[in-house]
């Protein structure tokens, strides 16, 4: 960045001219630079933001730039307010002492503090910790990270001290860190989430972020330091067990707990809206036949094959759950006791008309069912043992067969 540039908002196009003059009357040449936004201006770069320019969602920003907002009416309390969101100081346009502050602040551009990270001790070590580590000031601007910091993200760390999240990560998660960051400061004490991180091959991690706010000896905020820990694959993990436990293995279809979970919540939003929800019990019949002739791989072929066909002729919003040997329930979705009951009988006779091949052999299989649907004013556990009842009443009948719950 060249150090003359002077960035400014759309706000100050007329009102530079005038400060350009006084500038140069001084002997201080610069060049000007209009931006839309604060974020198109870089880090670090004295920036002049007309306050009508700038937006809630800017403030974030401010603390990562030089930033002078320019007021109409100059306060001490206007100016305070701005000074704790990031900015820099504050003038009135008519204000010869901005003039001053610019040439202080542009002649300082050509200082830099010499500083070795082999010569920091703290450095030194925190770069040993194989684990991504940073530490920002109280308006959430970076301050110092180690290696693994830099590397996840793919930036050296000149690119990450003296910035905001908001300069080196996508906004919509940059909004997710910023907020948590808000949070922590204002409770203090300490802070554990998870939120997903961009590294700098393009992959997102599952990262859990353990902070913790420091304070001066009043108690007074200084900012926060982190630490991140990789959980990505543990928590793929966890889904994958947490899937295992909701599915039967042998068929894929969602299994009892399954069932139980879903249930229940679905009949609480029943409870609460003008949906309707039906459920259908299925059961294989003769199903023992078909493991005396094929053996019980041949019957365990024939439970995947019904699976398989039954889920096709379903609906999207439509839940086919295996809930015991021969057994399943489909949960109906917006259906009423008339649709499940045309559905049911539709199953019923498709089913009957299908040919399956098992062991290269042609079986024919029926199917006996119940269905109900599930008014909010019946309690669960009864309709439950109602649609029970009516699948072992399809069964008496003769199978083949439905028998619907009227209530």
């Amino acid at each position: 960045m060249t150090p003359s540039i002077l960035y400014f908002s759309p706000q100050l196009a007329s009102w530079k001219t005038q400060l350009d003059t006084l500038l140069l009357t001084c002997g201080q040449a610069v060049e000007w630079q209009a931006v839309q936004s604060i974020d198109q201006s870089p880090v670090l770069s004295v920036v002049l933001l007309a306050e009508k320019d700038i937006k809630a969602s800017d403030w974030p920003l401010l603390a990562s730039r030089k930033t002078i907002v320019i007021v109409d009416e100059w306060s001490l309390e206007r100016s305070v307010t701005w000074i704790q969101r990031g900015a820099a100081n504050c003038f009135a346009r008519d204000d010869e002492h901005l003039a001053a502050w610019i040439i202080s602040e542009l002649s300082q551009f050509t200082l830099s503090r010499s500083h070795s990270d082999e010569d920091d001790v703290l450095q030194v070590i925190i770069d040993a910790i194989p684990v991504p580590i940073f530490f920002k000031d109280h308006l959430h601007i970076y301050r110092g990270c180690n290696t693994a910091f830099c590397q996840s993200l793919g930036f050296s760390r000149e690119k990450v001290i003296g910035h905001s999240v908001y300069d080196v990560a996508p906004k919509h998660l940059a909004d997710t860190y910023y907020e948590a960051d808000r949070k922590l400061l204002a409770k203090g004490g300490t802070q554990c989430y998870e939120a997903e991180v961009r590294f700098s091959d393009g992959s997102l991690h599952e990262m859990e972020f353990n902070k913790a706010v420091f304070t001066k000896s009043n108690g007074q905020a200084l900012g926060q330091v982190g630490v991140m820990l990789d959980v990505t694959e543990r928590n793929q993990l966890i889904r994958q067990l947490d899937k295992a436990t909701r599915t039967d293995p042998l068929t894929g279809t969602s299994n009892r707990r399954e069932f139980n979970l879903i249930i229940h919540d679905e009949f609480n939003k029943r409870k609460h809206s003008e949906q309707t929800l039906s459920l259908m019990t299925l059961d294989v019949d003769f199903f023992k036949k078909i493991n005396d002739r094929f053996g019980h791989g041949g019957g365990d072929q024939a439970l995947q094959l019904i699976a398989n066909w039954l889920q096709s002729q379903l609906r999207s919003s439509d839940t086919l759950f295996r809930v015991g040997g021969e057994e399943f329930y489909i949960l109906m979705r917006d259906t009423d006791i008339q649709n499940a009951l045309k559905t049911a009988e539709r199953l019923c006779k498709g089913m009957a008309t299908h040919t399956f091949l098992i062991n290269q052999q042609s079986v024919h299989i029926t199917l006996s069912a119940g269905v109900i649907e599930l008014a909010p004013t019946t309690d669960l556990e009864s309709a439950l043992d109602m649609v029970d009842k009516a699948l072992y009443e399809a069964k008496s009948d003769g199978r083949n067969c439905v028998c619907p719950v009227f209530q």
